[in-house]
C-alpha cells in the first residue's frame, strides 16, 4: 500500500472528528498547552452556576472564557503556557473577583476557585485565592517534571541542548533514557508533534548522528517530561513522553543575538602532569539571533530564531610513533610503516588513502525555526510552526563492527585509520506543524497536523574502492579504502501525524474522545559488501583483510604474479535499496471526575492499531529453511509475512487525593498500560534481508548504479536485492507494552519545604527480543562450575550451514520477561529572596533481554547473555543509572527594572553503568 493510500484510508476515520470544529485539553501524543479549572461559589459555599470566567494572557492579550455549570464548576482548556494571566470571575449580584500574576506550566491544569461576595452593584475587582503550585495541584497524578521558562533561562547548558534540561528529572540517566528503559522507547515531541528519529539508528532525536540540536536553544519556552501520565491522550512510549514547546511572539518586540566560541588556546596541554600530544588548530563557533513580536496587536504574532555552528576538531587524539617514541597519545602504529603503506597504494593502485594523522574533522549545522500564532476570534486560536535543520559531521570509520578480530579500527593506541576510510554523515530535516484550538460553551476541540521530512545520508571521503583491513598481532593496525558501511548509505523518512480530540464538559465531568493517526514512510539503501568482502583469508577473492603487515606488502607487491587486484572488487550494477511504509491509528476515551472535594479521578481506555502497509516479496526460500523457536521446537520462518493490525488495549486510571483538605498532604498515582512504537530499523531489516530469495529481480527493468549527487545519493538508482542472512517477524509479534504503576506522596514539611516520595514499577507485557532461528540446539552443557550450554563452536552451530553459511535467521519476537523499579525522594524550596532549589535521589533496578540499538543481526550477535542466547536469563538494562543524585538551584537578583543578576547551578552524582 502506498503512503498516500494509507493517509486516505484513515483520513475517513479522522475527518468526522475535525468537522466537529470544536479536539481536547491536551494533545494525544504531546502537550502544547495548559488548562485552568475550578469552582465558583458564594461565600457561604453555595455553588454558583452561570458565572463568567475570563482569563487574559497579558503579554499577548489573548482571552479565554468559560461559564460555570451546575455545581459551579468551570474548565478553561487549551491555554497558552506561561503568563502572567489575569483571571476574573463575575456574576450578576456579586462582586467580581480577579487574580493577578497567574502562570501556567506546560501540561498543567491549574485549580483556581472563587468565593464571591454578594453585591447588588459590581465594585472594583479584588484578589481571589488560587492554587498555583504545579506539584500540589489536583490535576497531577503520575510522575512528571516541568521545566518552566525561568529554569530554561537559568539552568546551565554547556551544549545549549534540551538534553541538559531533561536531566533534572531524577529518573533520567543524563541523556534520553528514563527508569532504565531503552532510549528509543520514548516519545519525543516538538509543540506536540512527533519528533523522534523513527528509524531508530544511533540516536532517538533528530540530528543526533551529526551532534546537532534540531531546535535553537533560544527558541525553547518550556519542557515537560512525563514518565507515567495516566491521561490516555498521551501515547507512543513505554519510557517517557518528552515534549518541548517553542516560544511565541507577544505584543512586545523581543530579540536576542549571541555567539559562543573556543579554540586550541583554551585547551590544556597536560593530563595529571603528563604532556599530551599538541592539537592542531581547531575552532568552534556558535552564533544566532531571535526576534518575536506582533504583526497585528492582540491578534497575530511571530517568532523566529536562526543559528549556525561551525566546528573543526582533530580527526584523532593519537599520533603514530616516530623513531620508537611512546607515551600518552602515541599509538603503537609506526609512522614509517604508515608512510610505506600510503606509497604502496599510490604506486600500485593509483589510490591515495590520505593522511593518517594531523587532519581535522568538520562539524557544521544550520538551523532555523519560525512560528505564527493567530487569535482568530474569541473561540479559536491557530498556530503554525516550521523547523529546519541542515547538519553535517565528519567521522572516522565504524569503530568495531566486522573489524579484524573485532578489535576496532581506532583511532586509538593500537590502530590508526587513514583519513579516506572515514565519512561525513548528513542530517537534513524539515518539520511543519499546524494546531487549531476551538472552544464553545461546554465543548473544546484540538486539531493537530504535522509533517516531518528527514533526509539522512553518508558521503564517504574515498572514491569507490574496497575496504582493506590490516592486522598486526592481536589487533587492527590500520584501515585503508572506503568506509565499509557508507556505500550508497541513505535513509529517507516521511512522517505524517493527525490528531483530533473533543472534550465535553458536563456537570463535574470532563469527557474526552479522540483519535491519532501516524504514517511512516522509509527508503533505505545500505550496500556493505558491494566493493568486496573484507574478511580473511585474503587469498580467496574477494577477501581484503590481512592478518599481518607482511601479508599486505606481499599481496600488493607489483612483482608478485598473484598480486591482489583491489579495483577488480569494485561493484557494478544496481545498488541495494528498499521502500517501507508502516502506520498506527489510535482511538481513546476518557473521563476526568472530581469524586469529592478532595479526590480527583482520571480513567480511560486507549486502543492502538499498528499497520504494516508494505508487503514483502513472496519468499519460499525462507520457508524452506530448517528453524527452531526459542523453546527448541521446529518452526517455519516466512520472511514475506508481516503481522496484521492487531489491537493493543491500554486502560489507565489515575487519582489525586488531598488527604486533609488543605492541600498540604497529597497522595497521587495510578496504574495502566502504555503502548510504544518499534524502532523501525528492525522492521526495515525484514524487508531488506530476504536471504537468497529468487523472486526479487525484474530482469526486464534492471536499475543501474549512479554516482552521488551534490545533495546526496540518488534514490532511483537502487533495487531490492538478496542478502546473506534472513530477517523475519514472529506471526504474533506485538508492539511493546508495559504495565506501569505509580504511587507518590507530596508533603509540605514547613517553612516552604516540599517533599516527595514516589515509587514506579513497570512490568513488561510485550517486550521486544531478537533470536536466531538458525542456531542449533546445545550439544552439551559445560561442566560445573561453568554450566553454560555449548552449541558446537564456530562452523558447527548453524542449522543451515550450506544454504546460509552461518549467516543466521533473525526473528523479531516478544517476551513478557522484564521489569523496572524506580524509587525517588525529592525536596524543593523557593526562598523569598529569589533562590529556588531542588535536590533528589533516585534508585533504579531495571532488567530486560534487549539492550542494544543496532541492526537485527548485530543486536543478537553482540548481546551479552547468560544461558541460551535465544532464551536468555534476564540481565540488567544497558540504560539508566542505578543510583543517581541530582540537584539544581536558580537565583535571581533584581537591581533595577532593567538590571538583573541570574545564576543557575546543576549537580549530578551517579553510579557508573555496569557495561
Amino acid at each position: 500500500m502506498k503512503p498516500t493510500s494509507l493517509l486516505l484510508r484513515f483520513g475517513r476515520v479522522l475527518v468526522p472528528f475535525a468537522l466537529l470544529g470544536v479536539p481536547a485539553v491536551l494533545s494525544a501524543q504531546g502537550v502544547t498547552t495548559a488548562a485552568m479549572s475550578g469552582v465558583v461559589a458564594a461565600q457561604d459555599g453555595t455553588p454558583l452556576a452561570d458565572a463568567t470566567i475570563v482569563a487574559v494572557h497579558v503579554p499577548s492579550g489573548t482571552q479565554y472564557r468559560a461559564v460555570t455549570r451546575a455545581g459551579g464548576a468551570y474548565n478553561v482548556p487549551n491555554m497558552r503556557v506561561g503568563g502572567p494571566y489575569r483571571v476574573t470571575a463575575t456574576r450578576i449580584g456579586y462582586k467580581s473577583h480577579a487574580q493577578e500574576g497567574v502562570f501556567l506550566s506546560l501540561g498543567q491544569d491549574l485549580r483556581v476557585d472563587f468565593a464571591l461576595e454578594p453585591q447588588a452593584i459590581e465594585l472594583e475587582a479584588v484578589e481571589a485565592a488560587g492554587q498555583r503550585d504545579p506539584v500540589l495541584n489536583p490535576g497531577r497524578t503520575g510522575a512528571a517534571t516541568f521545566i518552566d521558562p525561568e529554569k530554561v533561562a537559568l539552568l546551565p547548558s554547556v551544549k545549549r541542548s534540551t538534553r541538559d534540561l531533561i536531566r533534572v528529572d531524577p529518573r533520567n540517566d543524563g541523556n534520553y533514557s528514563f527508569s532504565g528503559r531503552n532510549w528509543l522507547y520514548n516519545n519525543i515531541s516538538l509543540d506536540g508533534s512527533y519528533f523522534n528519529n523513527p528509524f531508530g539508528l544511533d540516536d532517538p532525536a533528530p540530528g543526533g548522528q551529526t551532534d546537532a540540536e534540531p531546535v535553537p536553544y533560544d527558541a525553547v519556552a518550556q519542557v515537560q517530561v512525563s514518565v507515567a501520565p495516566f491521561d490516555v491522550r498521551q501515547g507512543g512510549f513505554t519510557g517517557a513522553n518528552v515534549n518541548t514547546v517553542t516560544k511565541s511572539g507577544t505584543n512586545e518586540f523581543h530579540g536576542s543575538a549571541y555567539t559562543f566560541g573556543r579554540n586550541q588556546d583554551l585547551l590544556g596541554n597536560t593530563v595529571r602532569g603528563q604532556p599530551v600530544v599538541a592539537n592542531p588548530n581547531l575552532s568552534f563557533i556558535q552564533a544566532g539571533g531571535s526576534l518575536g513580536g506582533p504583526l497585528v496587536h492582540d491578534k497575530l504574532f511571530f517568532f523566529v530564531n536562526g543559528e549556525i555552528v561551525r566546528s573543526d576538531n582533530p580527526g584523532s587524539d593519537f599520533v603514530a610513533s616516530s623513531n620508537g617514541s611512546s607515551g600518552f597519545g602515541i599509538s603503537r602504529v609506526d609512522a614509517a610503516i604508515m608512510d610505506s603503506i600510503r606509497r604502496r597504494m599510490m604506486s600500485a593502485y593509483n589510490y591515495d588513502p590520505g593522511p593518517y594523522q594531523g587532519y581535522l574533522h568538520h562539524t557544521d549545522n544550520d538551523k532555523f525555526i519560525a512560528k505564527l500564532d493567530w487569535n482568530v476570534n474569541a473561540s479559536n486560536t491557530l498556530s503554525f510552526r516550521w523547523d529546519y535543520l541542515k547538519a553535517k559531521r565528519d567521522l572516522p570509520p565504524h569503530p568495531f563492527v566486522l573489524s579484524f578480530n573485532n578489535t576496532g579500527r581506532g583511532p586509538n593506541e593500537s590502530s590508526l585509520p587513514f583519513y579516506k576510510s572515514g565519512y561525513a554523515i548528513n542530517n537534513h530535516l524539515n518539520s511543519f506543524a499546524l494546531e487549531l484550538n476551538s472552544r464553545t460553551r461546554g465543548l473544546a476541540n484540538r486539531f493537530f497536523a504535522s509533517y516531518n521530512r528527514f533526509r539522512d545520508f553518508r558521503q564517504p571521503f574515498s572514491e569507490d574502492f574496497p575496504t582493506i583491513e590490516i592486522g598486526q598481532g592481536c589487533c587492527t593496525y590500520t584501515t585503508v579504502g572506503h568506509e565499509p558501511f557508507s556505500i550508497h548509505n541513505i535513509l529517507d523518512q516521511d512522517v505524517w501525524q493527525f490528531t483530533d480530540n473533543v472534550s465535553l464538559f458536563q456537570g463535574k465531568h470532563v469527557f474526552t474522545v479522540g483519535a491519532n493517526f501516524e504514517s511512516f514512510s522509509f527508503f533505505n539503501s545500505f550496500n556493505i559488501f558491494r566493493d568486496g568482502v573484507f574478511f580473511l583469508p585474503y587469498t580467496i577473492p574477494p577477501g581484503s583483510t590481512f592478518s599481518s603487515l607482511s601479508d599486505f606488502f606481499n599481496a600488493t607487491d607489483p612483482t608478485n604474479p598473484n598480486r591482489k587486484n583491489f579495483r577488480a572488487l569494485i561493484g557494478t550494477g544496481p545498488y541495494k535499496g528498499e521502500d517501507m511504509s508502516v502506520g498506527q491509528v489510535g482511538f481513546y476515551a476518557q473521563d476526568e471526575y472530581p469524586a469529592s472535594d478532595r479526590l480527583n479521578l482520571t480513567y480511560g481506555l486507549r486502543v492502538d492499531f499498528p499497520i504494516y502497509s508494505t508487503t514483502p516479496v513472496d519468499n519460499a526460500f525462507s520457508r524452506s529453511l530448517t528453524a527452531l523457536d526459542q523453546n527448541r521446537q521446529p518452526e517455519t520462518v516466512d520472511q514475506s509475512k508481516l503481522p496484521g493490525a492487531k489491537p493493543l488495549f491500554a486502560p489507565r486510571v489515575g487519582f489525586n487525593w488531598n488527604v486533609v483538605g488543605d492541600r498540604h498532604t497529597q497522595v497521587r498515582g495510578g496504574t495502566g498500560i502504555f503502548t510504544g512504537r518499534v524502532p523501525f530499523v528492525w522492521i526495515g531489516n525484514v524487508i531488506s534481508n530476504p536471504g537468497a530469495n529468487p523472486n526479487l529481480y525484474n530482469q526486464n527493468n534492471p536499475a543501474s548504479g549512479g554516482p552521488l549527487r551534490p545533495q546526496g545519493p540518488a534514490k532511483d538508482s537502487s533495487t531490492l536485492a538478496q542478502s546473506f542472512d534472513v530477517n523475519a517477524v514472529a506471526p504474533n509479534f506485538k508492539w511493546p507494552q508495559v504495565w506501569t504503576t505509580d504511587l507518590a506522596i507530596d508533603q509540605e514539611l514547613g517553612g516552604g519545604l516540599l517533599g516527595t516520595l514516589e515509587v514506579i514499577y513497570g512490568k513488561d507485557i510485550h517486550a521486544i527480543v531478537m533470536r536466531n532461528a538458525d542456531l542449533v540446539a546445545p550439544v552439551r552443557t559445560l561442566p560445573a562450575p561453568d554450566g553454560r550450554p555449548f552449541f558446537g563452536g564456530a562452523g558447527n552451530n548453524s542449522l543451515n550451514p550450506t544454504t546460509l553459511g552461518g549467516a543466521g535467521i533473525y526473528v523479531l519476537d516478544n517476551t513478557s520477561a522484564g521489569h523496572s523499579l524506580n524509587l525517588t525522594a525529592q525536596l524543593r524550596k523557593n526562598f523569598p529572596f529569589g533562590l529556588g532549589a531542588t535536590l533528589a535521589y533516585s534508585f533504579t533496578d531495571a532488567k530486560n533481554n534487549l539492550k542494544s540499538t543496532e541492526i537485527a543481526s548485530v543486536l543478537w550477535q553482540n548481546e551479552p547473555v547468560k544461558g541460551d542466547p535465544n532464551n536468555p536469563e534476564l540481565g540488567y538494562s544497558e540504560f539508566g543509572a542505578r543510583h543517581r543524585i541530582v540537584g539544581s538551584a536558580t537565583y535571581t537578583k533584581s537591581w533595577s527594572p532593567t538590571l538583573k543578576t541570574r545564576i543557575g547551578l546543576f549537580l549530578e552524582v551517579a553510579q557508573g553503568n555496569r557495561f
